[in-house]
């Protein structure tokens, strides 16, 4: 009972690393692939063209008459779109960009007040 208990122990310890590696590989060739295609685009650059899809994104989700998460995520997906099409990988703006969706439709909500 004690051998099964440490095999799979071992198992699932060796299983979490080789995910581990995976994921770290992945995130490498992505970056490598995202400086790639910034090649001479400094962040700022790149961050002002990603507001500019979002601000746009923004007024396509207020045309919908969606609210809250519905609404973010018509900008989300059309940011991505975007992006995507630009060659800029999204996933490494994401935390950004949520947040400033959410200031965004904060303050557009704030507005209509």
């Amino acid at each position: 009972m004690d051998f099964l208990s440490t095999a799979q122990g071992v198992i699932a310890l060796i299983t979490g690393l080789v995910g581990l590696i995976s994921a770290g590989v992945g995130a490498f060739f992505a970056i490598k692939q995202f400086i790639a295609n910034m090649k001479g685009k400094s962040f700022n650059e790149v961050w002002k063209l990603i507001m500019e899809m979002a601000d746009a994104g923004m007024v396509e989700a207020e045309k919908s008459g969606k609210s809250g998460e519905d609404k973010k995520k018509i900008v989300i997906d059309s940011v991505s779109a975007s992006c995507a099409a630009a060659g800029i990988d999204i996933s490494l703006f994401a935390n950004q960009l949520n947040l400033y969706i959410d200031q965004t439709i904060t303050f557009v909500n704030n507005m209509k007040k």
